[in-house]
C-alpha cells in the first residue's frame, strides 16, 4: 500500500471511529442545542427550517430541540404576523449568556489542548493543517486535478509558502480515474466527464 493509501485510511479512521470521545463531544456541539444556539445566536431570529439546513438536523430533531430550549429559558417560539404559516424563533438574553459562556469554554479547552501539545508540535500542526486546508480547497469533485500554477496560486491567496514536499507523489496531473462504467469508485453516479477523485 502507498503511502498516501495508508494515510488516507488513518485519517478516515480518526476522523469516523464511532466510539472516539471527541467525536462524540464535536457532534453534541455542532448538532445539538449548542449549534441551534449559536445559529440564533449570530443569525438573529430563524425559522425552524433554516435552522434544520444550518445545523444538518431533520425537522422532527430540530422541533425536540426546540421545545428543550424553550422549557429551559434559552429560546422562544413565536407566529411569524407577516405569515401565520411560519414559526419564528429568537434566543433570549439567558440564551444568549450561555452561548458566550459556552463559547469561552470551548476557547478554554482548545488552549489547554495545546498546552498539553506543546509549542512546536503545535506550529507544526498548525502549519500542516494550512497547508492541508489549502490542498483540499482545490479538490472539488468535478474540479480538474490542479496542475502547478494553480497549487502555487492557491497557497499565495492564502499567504502561505508554497513549499512542495520533497517526497510528494502524484506530481504529474491525473487526467481520468473513472473505470467503473458510469459510475464513481464510491458508488455515486458520475455525471461529468471530469476526474472524479483529484489528487494534489
Amino acid at each position: 500500500m502507498a503511502f498516501e493509501d495508508d494515510a488516507f485510511e488513518r485519517m478516515h479512521k480518526i476522523m469516523t471511529d464511532g466510539r472516539s470521545a471527541m467525536m462524540e463531544n464535536m457532534n453534541r456541539v455542532h448538532r445539538g442545542e449548542p449549534a441551534v444556539m449559536r445559529e440564533l445566536a449570530v443569525k438573529g431570529e430563524r425559522t425552524p427550517s433554516q435552522l434544520a439546513d444550518a445545523t444538518g438536523n431533520s425537522p422532527g430533531r430540530i422541533s425536540a430541540i426546540l421545545s428543550a430550549l424553550e422549557k429551559k429559558g434559552w429560546a422562544t417560539r413565536t407566529i411569524d404576523p407577516e405569515n401565520r404559516r411560519h414559526v419564528i424563533v429568537r434566543i433570549t438574553p439567558e440564551g444568549k449568556r450561555l452561548v458566550k459562556l459556552h463559547k469561552q469554554a470551548m476557547d478554554d479547552r482548545m488552549r489547554w489542548v495545546f498546552g498539553q501539545m506543546g509549542e512546536r508540535r503545535t506550529e507544526q500542526f498548525l502549519d500542516l493543517l494550512a497547508r492541508f486546508i489549502t490542498y483540499m480547497s482545490l479538490c472539488g469533485p468535478d474540479d480538474p486535478v490542479p496542475d502547478e500554477a494553480a497549487i502555487a496560486k492557491a497557497f499565495e491567496r492564502t499567504g502561505i509558502p508554497y513549499d512542495p514536499a520533497a517526497d510528494r507523489v502524484n506530481v504529474t496531473p491525473i487526467t481520468a480515474h473513472n473505470t467503473s462504467g458510469g459510475r464513481h469508485p464510491g458508488g455515486m453516479p458520475d455525471d461529468t466527464p471530469s476526474p472524479t477523485h483529484p489528487a494534489a
